[in-house]
């Protein structure tokens, strides 16, 4: 978390240093919570010294990332370390799915369509889409999602091939399309 918000930081002092040169500041002339953590002299500004040493720590942040994914010290990120730690941030994000699917799914591990619309996400989509994610989500008609269908199908979300030849345009489902002249024909989940 700390890394976002130095990466956030950095970000926003450029535009903050030109604010600060035309006597401009944020919203109501306060610093946003983050970057008060690095005004050290805590006088609402963040200075050419300040704003250096948010440089520092990005740089710092930036070298101890890279070095956690250079798993044999050469100094370099191979492809292989590269997917290694991609693999790794996929099964990060797996776990905290899990996780939260079970918060919501309950001690029966199954996502029913009751515990489904509930969710607040889902508040500010009509009643036909939500039953539509849910039809698609549940794919073996069971009335029921379990955590391996839903991430079968966020696995297949957007993936889809398509053509078309002939005269005329193809759509598939996914991102299949087609385009020429006849028919068109794709595949997607």
């Amino acid at each position: 978390m700390k890394l976002k918000y130095i990466f956030i930081a950095g970000a926003l002092l450029g535009d903050m240093s030109l604010a600060q040169e035309s006597g401009k500041s944020f919203g109501d002339g306060t610093l946003p919570d983050f970057l008060q953590n690095y005004d050290v002299n805590q006088d609402g500004v963040i200075d050419e010294e300040e704003r250096q040493a948010i440089k520092q720590l990005r740089k710092e942040a930036r070298a101890e990332q890279r070095s956690a994914i250079d798993a044999d010290s050469d100094g370099k990120v191979s492809l292989e370390e590269r997917k290694a730690a991609q693999e790794a941030i996929r099964e990060k994000i797996s776990s905290k799915r899990a996780i939260k699917f079970s918060e919501i799914a309950g001690d029966d591990g199954l996502l029913s369509y009751e515990e489904f619309v509930a969710m607040p996400t889902l508040s500010r989509i009509s009643k036909g889409r939500v039953t539509s994610i849910f039809a698609r989500l549940d794919r073996d008609n069971s009335g029921q999602v379990t955590l391996e269908e839903f991430n079968d199908r966020l696995r297949g979300h957007g993936q889809g091939n398509g053509n078309g030849n002939g005269n005329g345009n193809g759509n598939g489902n996914g991102n299949g399309n087609g385009n020429g002249n006849g028919n068109g024909n794709g595949n997607g989940t």
